[in-house]
């Protein structure tokens, strides 16, 4: 792989670098959520964990309103005392990366953004982390995994209850949020001319994931895919390094008479992470 070729596939995009060597990790990316500041409006990820003593990176896109630029972000528990010092980002195009340090524990702390003289303020989901090798998406009724697999275009997507403790995620065993097997996804796409894709389950027998395991109980099931048997196409999404595949996705269902909501966040594919 010459060096232009490494570039590509180790940049995922959200200002993060990982060369995977033999048995490490892919990025373990959380979406947070957007927050709205000055009018502007930009989404918020973290790669990792947050713990004091530790740094973590802080990934901010600018996706709507004035053509603001972040001046500072920061921790502080809801008493305002920060947890780690305000820091500039570094940017390029419409995203920035805040590399933070917080020195105190950070069970109640939240991550700021300083945008003007206004401020934004948006929940870490502190413990929370993908499971499957996907990028981690906090929504309106839990959490939400999704992985592209850039090869083929396909999408696999779960569903976590929102009370799900950080020991059943270090174990990588969040609670499921199972839904009726009928339930259908819908993923939005507004960089891709806002288009739009459904995800529903494999089968209504078993709903094995890509490994085998089966996903279907007596409550329901917490797994859905894209294609599968829809028919639809997933050529749009074809593209293994975040040069060739790079965009912002949001996702919506019903279930159980609730409505959910995901909020935008950066997708890119597994490969890149």
């Amino acid at each position: 792989m010459d060096t232009e070729d490494k570039k590509q596939k180790t940049d995922h995009g959200h200002g993060h670098s990982h060369d995977h060597h033999d048995g490490e990790e892919h990025a373990k990316i959380v979406a947070l959520g957007t927050v709205t500041v000055g009018g502007a409006t930009f989404t918020v990820d973290r790669d990792g964990q947050v713990s004091a003593g530790a740094t973590t990176e802080f990934g901010v896109e600018h996706i709507g309103g004035p053509a603001l630029v972040p001046s500072s972000a920061w921790l502080a528990n809801e008493d305002g005392n920060k947890v780690a010092d305000p820091v500039q980002g570094e940017g390029h195009d419409n995203h920035w990366h805040f590399n933070l340090e917080p020195l105190d524990p950070v069970k109640r702390a939240k991550f700021y953004l300083k945008v003007g003289d206004e401020e934004g303020v948006v929940d870490f989901a502190n413990a929370a982390t993908p499971c499957n090798g996907g990028i981690l998406s906090v929504f309106s009724g839990g959490y939400l995994e999704l992985k592209l697999h850039g090869d083929a275009g396909d999408l696999e997507l779960w569903l976590y209850a929102k009370d799900s403790t950080a020991a059943q995620f270090k174990r990588g065993k969040p609670t499921p949020m199972d839904v009726p097997k009928e339930t259908v996804i819908t993923l939005s796409f507004p960089g891709h001319g806002g288009r739009t894709v459904t995800l529903a389950v494999r089968d209504f027998d078993q709903n094995e994931d890509e490994d085998g395991k089966p996903n279907m109980r007596a409550t329901g099931t917490n797994y859905f895919i894209f294609p599968g048997e829809s028919g639809q196409d997933p050529a749009f999404l074809v593209g293994e390094t975040v040069t060739s595949w790079r965009g912002m996705v949001s996702a919506a269902f019903e279930a159980n008479g609730q409505s959910y909501t995901a909020d935008q966040f950066v997708l890119v594919p597994h490969d890149a992470l």
